[in-house]
């Protein structure tokens, strides 16, 4: 039987960052004279794509790069307080019992995973890479060069597109940022309703 590899997007899909990215993120624009995120705008992020929403937003480029600079900084001091998602901690221990071997793929920091995962007692991964400025895409390549059934699990549009181009079989999950209703637009392999429905997978 082939190797087994659940690699997983970290922001939404296993750490519950939401509410903290949304909270540093209009604290800084506040201090800053920005407008905060409405609701209207949230809503369409989880709908549109975070991509495509922001092509739309007139800042320039460098304002963007500089909040973004400052929203990192203040999630580096709260992150340890983001907890998981329900039934995910029994889900990953239970996978792994399995030999299925686990990891994240994010574009967050990897000292953030990591104190992430040290402040929730977690220790089923077996790796944990940050995705480069070219995107998900060509880092999910590398990886599925390891061998064996490659699967990239994630809660945004754009991690099933980018495991569509990287040729790996993609899984949604609709806790997380994008709605169902996105994710099921952007026609991943699986989509998911809770974490334990990752221990019936079949392909």
């Amino acid at each position: 039987m082939a190797k087994k590899i659940f690699c997983f997007d970290f922001d939404g899909t296993i750490a519950d960052t939401l509410p903290l990215i949304i909270g540093t993120l209009n604290d800084v624009l506040k201090r800053s004279g920005e407008k905060e995120i409405s609701g209207l705008f949230l809503r369409k992020i989880r709908e549109e794509g975070i991509e495509e929403v922001f092509q739309e937003i007139d800042v320039p480029l460098h304002k963007l790069f500089f909040l973004y600079l400052k929203i990192k900084k203040e999630m580096n001091q709260k992150v340890s307080g983001v907890k998981m998602k329900e039934e995910m901690y029994e889900t990953l221990r239970e996978l792994k019992e399995r030999d299925i071997t686990l990891g994240i793929l994010t574009s967050n920091s990897k000292e953030n995973v990591k104190t992430f995962l040290e402040s929730n007692n977690i220790d089923f991964f077996d790796f944990i890479e940050t995705s480069g400025i070219f995107g998900k895409a060509r880092d999910i390549k590398k990886l599925n060069k390891k061998g064996g059934l490659f699967l990239y699990i994630g809660d945004e549009v754009r991690d099933i597109k980018a495991g569509k181009k990287a040729g790996v079989k993609t899984v949604a999950v609709p806790w997380g940022l994008s709605s169902k209703r996105a994710l099921q637009k952007a026609s991943p392999d699986i989509l998911i309703e809770e974490p334990r429905d990752l221990l019936y997978l079949s392909f």
